[in-house]
């Protein structure tokens, strides 16, 4: 019979083993031998622990037992995400955008990136991110794995919902953690109804409430004894909060097109928008703040010489107004509120390229109006009027918004759209190459 010691040595083997199969081929663009040194790295660390342990010290025998499970589960998730059932051309601008927001200071140096990983699996609720709370003692960086809807496959338009997701790693990030948490605690939520974890109950369990909240409550009540003095017991405040500051990372990474995909997705989960979830607030808060935002930015007010083209932007933002709750139990924040986070925001990430989102030109959203128009790739190409070929470089996420404008306009079918916008961000990054040589 193996001591408890000697089981997790054989682990530490049987890891070995994994760990060579799983990366003796290049996954991903960038190929797999520095995740292979870091993994390489995690695992001689947790042996030399062991090694050095005495069979009755159960305690930091059971530290080293859960090293050896999280470092199992993040070689599983990383040989799943080699299936690739993802859009490539999308994770691998999504990637130049979280290195940017969550570098930080680590062994190996001042400025490190994390190592990100993506996989694929469910449906439209499978979005998310799994960010390393903390690196394991002698790790060199984080490791993100990144999970995108296998049914959503070349649903890029959509997937400009991870601007959220992209927002949870940069909260863990050392580099970036207390600024956010300040932004929070200072500017949005002060004198807001989520200002406590008291204040917050009562707006919940306000009689103003709708009858959905209202009805949701006392199922709550019924089946887990859930009250209003109790609520955070059960739910988590913290993860509201986190889940609000994510939200607001979101429309400043990725602008419009964060503020459709969120609501197509949330509301595509939850129709009413009035769910109280354990670790979210409901759908409709958080449209109603992310509208006001995108009024406060601009983004939605925005006017163009090209009447056509206003005439599509302006009914792209009606659509989405049309989903606001008129309740103004709804609204969390106020203008105030929002506008000085926002500008909290934008000076944190302005220093940080590409992390901001930056609207496109009335020349660009033209070009990809045509080309859409055509049933062709959005993409910085085209002929000028001497039939020579002109390209310029743009930014995928104003390849994504493009695409957002004309799903309200257009013919074309909501998949067809998003075809095209994943081709479009395919063969941007070659004309982006072509610029370069």
């Amino acid at each position: 019979m193996h001591s408890p010691r000697g089981i997790l040595l054989d682990e530490c083997d049987n890891l070995q083993r994994v760990l060579d199969e799983t990366l003796r081929s290049n996954y991903g663009l960038e190929g797999s031998e520095d995740f292979y040194t870091e993994c390489q790295a995690r695992l001689a660390y947790i042996k030399s622990e062991l090694v050095n342990t005495p069979e009755d010290e159960h305690q930091n025998l059971q530290k080293s037992a859960e090293l050896l499970q999280a470092l199992s589960d993040l070689l599983s998730r990383i040989e799943r995400s080699s299936i690739e059932h993802y859009s490539w051309p999308f994770v691998d601008e999504l990637k130049k955008i979280a290195l940017a927001l969550c570098t930080e200071a680590t062994l190996a140096g001042p400025n490190t990136p994390p190592y990100v990983f993506v996989l694929s699996e469910g449906g439209p609720g499978a979005y998310a991110i799994r960010p390393e709370q903390q690196r394991p003692s002698g790790a060199s960086r984080r490791i993100h794995t990144i999970t995108l809807p296998r049914t959503l496959k070349h649903f890029v338009l959509l997937h400009a919902i991870l601007g959220h997701e992209i927002g949870h790693a940069m909260f863990r990030c050392s580099k970036h953690q207390a600024d956010l948490a300040n932004i929070l605690s200072t500017q949005l939520l002060p004198g807001s109804s989520l200002a406590t974890p008291a204040t917050a109950a009562a707006w919940i369990y306000s009689p103003n409430a709708p009858i959905h909240v209202r009805q949701q409550l006392t199922d709550l009540a019924i089946r887990f004894g859930v009250t209003q003095g109790n609520l955070w017991n059960n739910f988590n405040f913290n993860q509201w909060r986190e889940e609000i500051l994510c939200d607001f990372l979101g429309i400043m990474t990725f602008g419009p097109s964060f503020v459709a995909a969120e609501s197509n997705v949330l509301y595509g989960l939850n129709p009413s928008g009035a769910q109280v979830g354990p670790f979210h607030p409901p759908t409709g808060c958080r449209l109603t703040y992310l509208l006001s935002a995108s009024r406060l930015l601009g983004y939605s007010t925005r006017t163009f010489s090209d009447s056509e083209l206003s005439k599509s932007v302006a009914a792209f933002w009606a659509k989405l107004e049309a989903k606001r709750p008129t309740d103004p139990w709804y609204t969390l924040f106020t203008d105030a509120q929002i506008q000085a986070a926002a500008n909290a925001m934008a000076n944190l990430l302005h220093p940080l390229p590409p992390a901001s989102y930056q609207p496109p030109d009335e020349e660009d959203l033209l070009l990809f109006t045509r080309q859409f128009a055509n049933a062709v790739p959005p993409v910085g190409s085209y002929l000028n009027n001497d039939k020579a070929v002109h390209c310029r470089k743009i930014d995928f996420r104003n390849i994504l918004e493009a695409g957002w404008i004309a799903a309200t306009t257009s013919s074309l079918s909501f998949d067809k759209l998003n075809r095209l916008c994943e081709y479009g961000i395919l063969q941007q990054q070659a004309v982006n190459i072509s610029l370069k040589a």
